[in-house]
């Protein structure tokens, strides 16, 4: 097989230009590889976190876990609602675990605020407010395991199906995430 000189440029420019622009999620976990090739575990698990903060850093506000709880007592410790079936006025608590925030300059704190509509099968939002949760904590920069509840008196509305909207704002950047929750209203109890 003959390879010109031409040609052998422009496939190494061309591979050149791929690797050079595959950025920082890749170069970390090139580097991972390489490493752990090299029996540096502790070394490669330093790139691969390289790899998730750029992730972090440079994604949207998401949402890695989301359930209707009964309690919840740690990340990832939580006894999941079984039927999230809910009588005005009782209370429905939502576990959630969110990714991509910002964290305080001076402390590395975690902080958002929380906004709640409620809409019908339809969509139609039957009521909203902003600023219903505010949450705040100090935690070190760069603590990616957290986890927030959120708690709420369902509405008096007619039985049927509901949705909450959450819409989730990081106080310590400009990114803006939203989860939905269904959820059913059955009957008062009768007095």
């Amino acid at each position: 097989m003959t390879i010109k000189a031409a040609g052998l440029s422009a496939f190494v420019f061309a591979a050149w230009v791929s690797l050079a622009a595959a950025g920082p999620v890749a170069d970390a976990a090139a580097r991972a590889e390489a490493l752990q090739a090299q029996g540096d575990v502790v070394g490669a698990l330093d790139a691969l976190n390289e790899a998730v903060d750029a992730v972090w850093s440079e994604g949207p506000l998401a949402f890695r876990s989301i359930a209707v709880v009964d309690s919840a007592s740690g990340f990832g410790v939580f006894e999941e609602n079984a039927d999230p079936t809910f009588r005005p006025d009782e209370k429905l608590t939502v576990y959630v675990e969110p990714v991509g925030f910002g964290y305080g300059a001076a402390d590395g704190g975690i902080g958002f605020t929380i906004d709640l509509s409620i809409e019908n099968e339809a969509g139609q939002v039957l009521g909203e407010k902003d600023g219903v949760f505010t949450i705040e904590a100090s935690v070190p920069a760069g603590r990616r395991e957290f986890f927030m509840t959120l708690t709420f008196e369902v509405p008096f509305l007619r039985p049927g199906a509901y949705s909450a909207v959450f819409t989730v704002h990081d106080d310590n950047s400009d990114k803006t995430g939203a989860f939905t929750i269904p959820f059913q209203i059955a009957l008062p109890a009768a007095e």
